[in-house]
């Protein structure tokens, strides 16, 4: 005779396979998401970090501003022109045109004008005066002597500052620069406003009174004075 059982299973047996079929379960989950994990990351793209560089500055830079080509325009210089019994001379340039150097009175007959002139050749002062051309003739002479007052009695005048370097072709008188002659009354034999004439009867070379006693105090006997030509 056949016999059906059925073999009944444990309770305690059937839930400790159920525990392990769901242990089972959690590792296969878990063992598929880090290998997805790790295929996500191994695909990702992998970012290099460099150095991080300055930005551009802020607002436009300006191009480098190049120097500008500076035409400068010659100086026209204009010749000087003579004076006259009438006209004072134009163009009196800022040094004389003599050709000597060093310590000096310049006197230009043409221009009636006298430079005085330092060691170094720089201008100490420039002086219009009243002279005349034919006199004294041109050359390089030297003071001889120093007097703050002279007198001429044949014309009653008095000269202040006299400074003597020739002597005249007649008279043999002195001639040397000093201020304007005035009448023993004082007044003055011509008016500082026509200084740069050459309206001069003796020959001395004047100046005005505060050119003259400033010259005077500068100059030494010894010191030359350069006569250029007339005209």
């Amino acid at each position: 005779m056949w016999f059906s059982h059925k073999i009944g299973v444990p309770a305690a047996h059937r839930v400790l396979v159920t525990s392990v079929s769901a242990l089972v379960a959690v590792a296969l989950a878990f063992g598929t998401g880090l290998a997805v994990a790790a295929a996500a990351h191994s695909a990702a793209p992998v970012k290099e970090v460099s150095d991080p560089q300055p930005g551009p500055t802020t607002g436009s830079t300006p191009a480098p501003s190049s120097t500008p080509t500076t035409t400068t325009t010659p100086v026209k210089v204009r010749p000087p022109k003579p004076a006259s019994r009438t006209n004072k001379a134009r163009n009196v340039p800022e040094f004389p045109r003599d050709t000597h150097h060093g310590r000096r009175i310049v006197y230009d007959k043409a221009l009636m004008t006298v430079w005085v002139m330092g060691e170094r050749d720089q201008v100490i002062g420039r002086y219009p005066v009243v002279g005349r051309f034919d006199r004294p003739v041109m050359g390089t002479y030297r003071i001889f002597s120093k007097s703050k007052v002279a007198y001429n009695p044949n014309s009653k005048v008095t000269f202040k500052h006299m400074m003597r370097f020739t002597y005249g072709p007649d008279t043999k008188s002195p001639i040397g620069l000093h201020a304007i002659p005035r009448y023993y009354d004082g007044t003055a034999m011509h008016s500082v406003k026509q200084l740069g004439l050459a309206i001069a009867a003796g020959g001395c070379v004047r100046l005005s009174e505060e050119a003259a006693a400033a010259i005077y105090k500068w100059a030494k006997v010894g010191d030359r004075v350069i006569v250029l030509p007339s005209p």
